[in-house]
């Protein structure tokens, strides 16, 4: 069994191949040292181990995985999408409180993809667009946000995109919600209109903030000291964007609706 798990994981070319018969199924040798740049003489010996150990079949010059390869493939291929997210900024996940996210997100980390960090300086924001705001929030065509921290930058472009139609649905404490207070009658014609939608949750709530559009995922979290460090996880990946959505619909079942403040 060691060297099965040896074959799969300690070559990044053999788990490249595994991965790819699984999504294409068939392959000729040229498609797979086309979709992974690699060479004959790079690649071969590789798919040889491959079928020496039952994993992938080889007939008329097309590979396939053997029904062995795809249990095991089909197993390894969220742990191999966990890891690389996880691994491309251990620091960022390993600083920051990740306990909020329910268990089935967590095991599916994966699916956030490629993403970036984004380090906002507050010192900057008085003179300065927020970089989120200007390149990910003016043109949304929806929203939804979490979110337990003040943050009165965001409203003008909130406000722009739902008198332009977009569907926003927010989540937030009653704290901030009071500290929003003077313009209670602003709000609550806001919240008459068909597209807004406001949520209170609990004060206890550790998350920063949640925001998904109909193009990005963004997640704000509290570092594991209990701060707000404004590091931002940013992806723009389809995976990212359900994922995210997943995650506001569990926060949005733990809050209660609330139709005028």
């Amino acid at each position: 069994m060691n060297s099965l798990i040896d074959t799969v994981f300690f070559s990044e070319k053999r788990k490249a191949v595994l991965l790819l018969l699984l999504k294409n199924e068939i392959m000729t040798l040229d498609d797979i040292k086309s979709e992974l740049n690699e060479t004959s003489v790079s690649i071969l010996p590789q798919i040889k181990i491959l079928i020496d150990r039952k994993l992938v079949t080889q007939e008329d010059g097309k590979y396939k995985l053997s029904m062995l390869g795809k249990i095991i493939t089909e197993n390894v291929s969220p742990f191999v999408k966990n890891l690389s997210v996880l691994v491309k900024d251990s620091c960022f996940w390993s600083e920051h409180e990740l306990s909020p996210i329910p268990d089935k997100l967590l095991k599916r980390i994966g699916d956030i993809g490629n993403f970036e960090i984004i380090n906002v300086d507050l010192r900057s924001v008085y003179y300065e667009p927020n970089p989120i705001i200007n390149n990910h929030i003016k043109n949304a065509e929806s929203i939804k946000t979490f979110i337990t921290y003040y943050a009165p930058e965001y409203a003008p472009a909130y406000y722009e995109r739902l008198v332009a139609g977009a569907p926003i649905s927010v989540i937030t404490t009653n704290y901030i919600v009071d500290m929003a207070a003077k313009y209670r009658n602003e709000i609550n014609d806001l919240l008459r209109r068909d597209n807004t939608e406001l949520y209170i949750c609990s004060a206890d709530t550790k998350i920063a903030e949640v925001t998904v559009t109909d193009k990005i995922l963004l997640l704000f979290f509290y570092s594991t000291s209990g701060n707000l460090d404004y590091s931002y996880l940013i992806s723009c990946e389809p995976g990212a964007v359900a994922w995210g959505e997943e995650f506001f619909e569990y926060l949005k079942s733990r809050s209660g609706r609330k139709k005028e403040i």
